[in-house]
């Protein structure tokens, strides 16, 4: 391949990397739960609340925690948040018989 086709090639992964870094979130999700409906904001640095969005849960492993929050991914692994909360987190999103 020629060099300029992997050096375009190149820049346009490196923008899209970029771009992913710079959407990971920057802050403190805080949970609530509505019956059986998970829900959470963003506490952002400065003390500020985002809207809230939709939590949902879809993978429970031995130590990873796979969230969706509103369209965005979320794995959290144990030394993501501190123990308890991370235990409290694996209650809320544990359906029985599963």
């Amino acid at each position: 391949m020629p060099l300029w086709v992997v050096a375009g090639i190149a820049l346009i992964m490196a923008c899209v990397l970029w771009r992913q870094y710079k959407a990971q979130p920057v802050g403190t999700l805080q949970l609530m739960k509505n019956g059986s409906r998970l829900s959470g904001r963003w506490v952002l640095m400065g003390g500020e609340l985002e809207e809230e969005q939709s939590v949902r849960c879809d993978y429970v492993g031995p130590w990873l925690l796979g969230l969706y929050v509103g369209p965005q991914r979320l794995w959290l692994w144990p030394d993501s948040l501190p123990p308890h909360s991370h235990r409290a987190l694996r209650r809320l999103c544990h359906r029985p018989g599963r």
